[in-house]
C-alpha cells in the first residue's frame, strides 16, 4: 500500500538529514511524525521513526558523570527546567546531587568542598528536570557567577539544614545574602515579573534537608509558618521524600506534560509535550506543528474534560497529563 506522504512530510524529512544537533534530529522526526499519515501503508515508517527517536534520546541519556559549563554561569537548559541548587555551607547541596542525577560531585562533611557548578539530571516520572550545585552561599565571599547563575534558572531551591541549632535563622540569612544582591525568591504561582527596577524575581522553594535527623523534628512545621515560599523535607536516606522532592520540583517549574493519540489508536504515553502551566488546546496544537492549526476541526480530551474523549473548545485550559486527540478537516 503506498504511503502518499505530503509535501510537508518530505520538507521534515530533509530538515532531519539537514541536522547536526541531536536534539534538531529529535525536533525533525518528530516532526515527520506528526505529519504522518494515518494508514496502513505508513506503520513501518512510524515504527522507523519512533525507533529514531527512541535511539537519539537514549544515546543523550547515556552520558555520565557531571557536566561542566564553559564558563560557570552559562550553562544550556536542558529537560524541562534549570533549577539551582543554593544555601550556606554543609546544607547538602552536593549529596542531593548525587543521589538524584548520574553527577558525581565532591561529597564532603566540610565547607566550600563546591568550587564550580556541577550540573546532573534528576529523572521525574517520564520527564528529566537539570539540577546544578553550587558553591554556598556565605558573608565572606560568593563569586560573582554563583548569583548571574541564580538570575538566569527556572527556579532556585534555597536549601536550610534541619541538623542545626537554628535553621529558621540559616533559612532568613540565606534571603538576606541572596537580597543583598537584588535577588528576590516568590512561591512559583504567583504573578513576580512586573517588580522595581534592579531587581531580579525568581521562583523559590524552601528545601528542608537532612529531615531524617532527630534535631530536625518539628522544624519544617516552623518552616512552613514562617516561610514565604513552599517547603520540601528531604532526606537522602528516605526514597519518599526523595520522590516528593521530585515531584515539587516539577510542579513548581509551572510546566504541565501533554500527550497525543491518533483516532481509534492508543495514546503515545512515550513522548509527552512540555507547555507552560495555563496553556490551552489551540496552543498545545501549535506546539506540536504549527501548519496543525490551520486544517484543525476539533480536539478530543482524555484527562481534564467531564468525560474521557469528550471534544472541547480551543480556548479549553490543559492540566498536566492530559491527553488529546487532533481532528483535521
Amino acid at each position: 500500500m503506498p504511503a502518499n506522504l505530503p509535501p510537508e512530510y518530505l520538507e521534515a524529512e530533509e530538515e532531519f538529514r539537514q541536522a547536526d544537533s541531536k536534539d534538531e534530529k529529535v525536533n525533525a522526526l518528530q516532526r515527520m511524525l506528526s505529519l504522518l499519515p494515518n494508514h496502513k501503508g505508513t506503520d513501518k515508517i512510524e515504527a522507523d521513526i519512533r525507533r529514531r527517536i527512541s535511539k537519539l534520546k537514549k544515546s543523550s541519556a547515556k552520558k555520565k558523570g557531571p557536566t561542566r559549563a564553559k564558563t560557570p554561569d552559562q550553562i544550556e537548559s536542558q529537560g524541562v527546567g534549570q533549577v539551582v541548587l543554593s544555601g550556606m555551607p554543609n546544607t547538602g547541596k552536593s549529596a542531593l546531587l548525587d543521589i538524584l542525577t548520574n553527577a558525581n560531585p565532591n561529597v564532603a562533611d566540610f565547607p566550600f568542598s563546591t568550587y564550580g557548578p556541577t550540573i546532573g539530571m534528576m529523572d521525574y516520572e517520564d520527564v528529566q528536570i537539570q539540577l546544578i550545585d553550587t558553591p554556598p552561599l556565605s558573608e565572606e565571599h560568593v563569586e560573582n557567577w554563583v548569583f548571574n547563575l541564580i538570575r538566569k534558572v527556572d527556579l532556585v531551591t534555597l536549601l536550610v539544614d534541619g541538623s542545626v541549632d537554628e535553621p529558621l535563622k540559616q533559612y532568613a540569612k540565606s534571603l538576606d545574602l541572596l537580597a543583598d544582591e537584588g535577588i528576590y525568591l516568590f512561591p512559583p504561582e504567583a504573578d513576580f515579573k512586573i517588580d522595581e527596577i534592579g531587581r531580579t524575581n525568581r521562583r523559590g522553594l524552601a528545601v528542608l534537608t537532612k529531615d531524617d535527623e532527630p534535631t530536625a523534628e518539628g522544624v519544617c512545621g516552623r518552616l512552613e509558618q514562617e516561610a514565604d515560599l513552599p517547603v520540601a523535607p528531604v532526606s537522602i536516606l528516605e526514597e519518599d521524600t526523595l520522590k516528593e522532592f521530585a515531584k515539587l520540583v516539577f510542579e513548581s517549574l509551572e510546566k504541565i506534560r501533554v500527550y497525543t493519540k491518533k483516532p481509534g489508536e492508543e495514546p503515545d504515553l512515550h513522548e509527552p509535550y512540555l507547555l507552560d502551566r495555563g496553556s490551552t488546546v489551540i496552543e498545545a496544537v501549535r506546539s506540536i506543528h504549527r501548519d496543525l492549526v490551520k486544517e484543525l476541526d476539533y480536539v478530543r480530551i482524555w484527562g481534564s474534560g467531564r468525560f474521557d474523549g469528550q471534544e472541547v473548545a480551543q480556548d479549553h485550559v490543559l492540566e498536566d497529563g492530559d491527553i488529546i486527540e487532533i481532528h483535521d478537516k
